[in-house]
């Protein structure tokens, strides 16, 4: 008796599955974009590491001098999660779009993820503008975590 059963239910799902399959068209806009790809990156790397070293948490190098066209990678050493957070009042203008195009992986305007120790964040300087780029680590910056990059 099973196998009649067994049947019936397979017919039955077959069924509900099968049918006339009509053909649909749809159609899907493309919003238009006015994001502009990043420059290429051409020069160097530079590293930045977040520590933190005892009750003080640091960027270190806390400054640094790069070109345009440099990375900043920004390395999680120590302190549990850190991020990097650009002042949008404090840094050149025109560089908002760039720099904010430049983090991959956003926690916010101008704002990386939050990245656990071992992990990295890079940051491309390709076609910023000259000046100086205050940062901060927004779960560390009460506590003095903060930083400056010059771009010549």
């Amino acid at each position: 008796m099973r196998v009649p059963a067994m049947i019936a239910a397979v017919a039955l799902v077959l069924a509900a599955c099968g049918g006339e399959k009509t053909e649909t068209t749809e159609t899907t806009e493309v919003p238009a974009t006015t994001e502009t790809a990043a420059p290429a990156t051409t020069g160097t790397t530079h590293t930045v590491e977040m520590v933190q070293d005892g009750a003080a948490f640091k960027y270190v190098p806390a400054e640094l001098t790069i070109k345009a066209g440099d990375v900043v990678v920004f390395k999680s050493v120590s302190g549990g999660l850190h991020n990097v957070q650009f002042h949008a009042d404090s840094i050149p203008a025109g560089a908002e779009a760039i720099i904010d195009a430049a983090i991959s992986n956003k926690q916010g305007p101008l704002a990386s993820a939050l990245v656990n120790v071992g992990e990295e964040i890079s940051i491309s300087f390709a076609g910023a503008p000259v000046g100086d780029y205050r940062f901060t680590c927004l779960p560390h910056m009460a506590m003095g975590m903060h930083g400056k990059i010059t771009v010549q």
